[in-house]
């Protein structure tokens, strides 16, 4: 690149290096003095009196051109007389362009000799230089030493701080420095952004309050609890952990380090902190302690209600996060029932936990209905599936559910809260995918475990009723089949009691066959639930009217408190059979002269259908299994009451089908049983 100079006026210059100028130009008795620093390849005028008109114009020349730059290359003084008549002046030199016609410049020198600059007079008519004028641009060029070193030390310094500014705002490492009385001096880029604070004339007590840091508590720090002020104080402060909520980017966690400045003499000039993002680092720690900790627990879990509470426990706190809820999916009902719910310590919001969630209701609804993880930057969004109530109840921020997967449907549902406008990262979500996933292993293992539990009772259940159920009618007919054999000639009056009683074994088998087969249909999906409008009052009357024979023939009293009329959307089939499977078990069960109630209310919502009786009762070790399929309590066995134990299996699976439940409790004040069947009036719709 072609060596140029550069000049520019001075009014850029310094103040005294002018003054010195002036007192140049009147002793060399000149009108223009000039004082030039070298700085590299190029010359700057820091001072000058007389300058000529169109000097600031000038355009940067060939430094080999210039008057000032022939100085400097030959490292000597310069006096020319007349440049028009003086060979060694360039043609192009910028002298003649604004007139100069004499000039004489000397070297100026920094103490160690270094040439650093020129000093400069000119005048506009040729002249032949007098000694003693040379002599005092001579003593004016040693003069300018002072003042050179005192400018190159004003550019050193400036160019130290320039580049310890580069130097700290290139780094990722938060540095913060503060001087004697507090004030800040230095704020490098990166804490700058998460502190939002810069330097300035404040003192602590000002931009202290200011600043986005709380405690490992999550409480703000008093001005003599920052690490900064406590170093100025003497202590060196190292490894104190601090969170920082930082716009746009959540809350982080930071160590902080902080340390006094000394002079030499020992008096204190001020203090330094460093702040370090150790939040990957410590999260990716927590994450793992908390992967650790859920195959723990549900190694040794035997219930996903034993695991819940720690499983959710190590993942809120391995993430800060205050609050989570775990749901479990009840295949049978085709909803979401809460299993646990973490809050942290301090977190004292009552949130309202529903006590069941239907597919695409709510976050965790919404979770199962998609089948993947559904993130929710801001809870109080118009578009956020979490709930208005959960919204305004707490302190909320943003939310995520995962669900917990398996066989490509889903088991479980894990939601999870916080009160800090959070995007999660992809490691926090590849841990609860993991999570997950481990949960889902386990839920599969326990499924697997029940199901050869109840396939092996099943079995033991089925030979029962093999042995008993299905030979006692077989016996029947095949004993009367063997008598009418025996005797072809037997008058019709001897056989028609014996075709009686093989058409009521025929009958028993064929119920116990029809139960059988309805069951297997509704697990199987064949027979499905086809709900309509219906008069669910009417319902229940037309299955008491058609149980009124059996109650009458054995002396019960069967009563009927119905609502004149009671809308809902259901199957009417089936809750009729519903209906009738509870009043024929009430009957069953009652001895003669006992009393049966039915008792139908309702809600905006909900329809509840109530059976008691005054029977048997059942104990209250048995009430658990009463809905088992094949189960026959003790009583039934010693009193040898007909049956399967597959009937109150079929009405419990029609009231789930119908996104209901039933339940049994004995009776307050009278010996008996209540079974209480609750039904949504509009239950939704049946999943594909």
């Amino acid at each position: 690149m072609q060596d140029a100079l550069e000049m520019w006026s001075g009014a850029l210059s310094h103040a005294a290096a002018d003054q010195l100028a002036a007192l140049i130009a009147r002793a060399a008795r000149v009108p223009t003095a000039m004082i030039h620093l070298a700085e590299g390849r190029q010359l700057r005028v820091i001072g000058g009196s007389g300058l000529p008109a169109g000097f600031q114009q000038m355009r940067p020349a060939p430094l080999g051109s210039t008057l000032a730059g022939m100085v400097l290359r030959y490292d000597c003084p310069l006096i020319i007389a007349d440049l028009k008549h003086d060979d060694r002046v360039p043609a192009d030199a910028p002298a003649h362009a604004v007139g100069i016609r004499a000039y004489a410049g000397f070297p100026v020198r920094a103490p160690d000799g270094e040439l650093v600059g020129v000093c400069a007079v000119a005048d506009y008519e040729p002249r032949e230089w007098d000694p003693a004028d040379l002599a005092g641009v001579d003593i004016g060029a040693q003069a300018c030493t002072t003042l050179v070193n005192e400018q190159r030390g004003r550019q050193i310094t400036e160019q130290q701080r320039v580049f310890l500014d580069t130097l700290l705002n290139s780094l990722d490492t938060g540095v913060a420095a503060c001087d004697a009385r507090g004030r800040l001096v230095v704020v490098n880029r990166s804490l700058r952004a998460a502190l939002g604070v810069q330097a300035g004339e404040e003192p602590p007590e000002q931009w202290v309050p200011r600043l986005p840091v709380t405690g490992l508590d999550r409480r703000p720090l008093s001005v003599e609890e920052v690490p900064l002020i406590r170093a100025m104080a003497g202590v060196h402060v190292r490894g104190v952990e601090q969170f920082v909520d930082v716009p746009g980017d959540g809350r982080r966690l930071y160590r902080v380090n902080a340390h006094p400045i000394l002079a030499d003499d020992g008096h204190l000039l001020g203090a330094v902190s460093a702040f370090h993002d150790i939040t990957v680092q410590r999260r990716a720690e927590r994450l793992h302690a908390a992967e650790l900790t859920v195959a723990r627990v549900l190694a040794d879990a035997t219930s996903l209600e034993q695991a819940g509470p720690p499983v959710l426990d190590a993942i809120a706190s391995a993430l800060g996060w205050p609050y989570a809820e775990l749901w479990q999916v009840d295949a049978r009902k085709q909803e979401l029932r809460p299993v646990a719910i973490h809050r942290a310590p301090g977190f004292t919001e009552a949130l309202p936990v529903p006590d069941r969630l239907h597919r695409n209701q709510g976050l965790a609804g919404a979770a199962w209905q998609r089948g993947e993880t559904v993130v929710i930057p801001d809870v109080h969004a118009p578009d956020s599936p979490v709930a208005t109530r959960t919204a305004a109840a707490g302190r909320l921020c943003s939310a995520l559910a995962v669900p917990v997967p398996s066989g490509g449907e889903v088991l479980a549902v894990i939601s999870l809260f916080t009160d800090v406008a959070e995007d999660p990262q992809q490691d926090l979500l590849a841990l609860l995918t993991g999570v997950a996933a481990q949960i889902g292993q386990f839920l599969e293992r326990r499924r697997a475990e029940r199901l050869q539990q109840a396939l092996a009772t099943s079995k033991d259940e089925y030979l029962n009723l093999v042995g008993h159920e299905l030979r006692s009618p077989l016996t029947i007919i095949a004993t009367y089949l063997d008598l009418v054999a025996e005797d072809p000639d037997a008058r019709v009056s001897d056989i028609l009691p014996m075709i009686d009683a093989m058409r009521r074994g025929s009958d028993r088998l064929r119920r116990l066959v029809d139960a059988l087969l309805d069951l297997s249909a509704l697990d199987s999906g064949h027979a499905q639930i086809q709900p309509v409008d219906v008069d669910l009052a009417a319902l229940v009357a037309g299955a008491v009217r058609d149980t009124q024979a059996a109650a009458t023939a054995k002396h019960l009293t069967l009563t009927a408190d119905l609502p004149e009329t009671l809308p809902a959307h259901a199957d009417p089939a089936r809750i009729t059979q519903l209906v009738r499977i509870l009043l024929d078990n009430a009957v069953a069960y009652t001895p003669a002269g006992g009393r049966i109630d039915v008792r139908v209310t309702a809600t905006d919502t909900d329809a509840h259908i109530q059976v008691s009786d005054s029977g048997v009762g059942i104990p209250a070790h048995e009430r658990p299994r009463v809905f088992e399929r094949f189960h026959r309590g003790a009583i039934t066995l010693e009193q040898a009451i007909p049956g399967a134990g597959l009937g109150l299996s079929l009405a419990q699976t029609i009231a789930e089908r119908h996104h209901g439940h039933i339940t049994v409790a004995p009776n307050h004040h009278r010996p008996g049983t209540t079974f209480h069947v609750h039904l949504p009036r509009q239950p939704a719709p049946e999943p594909p």
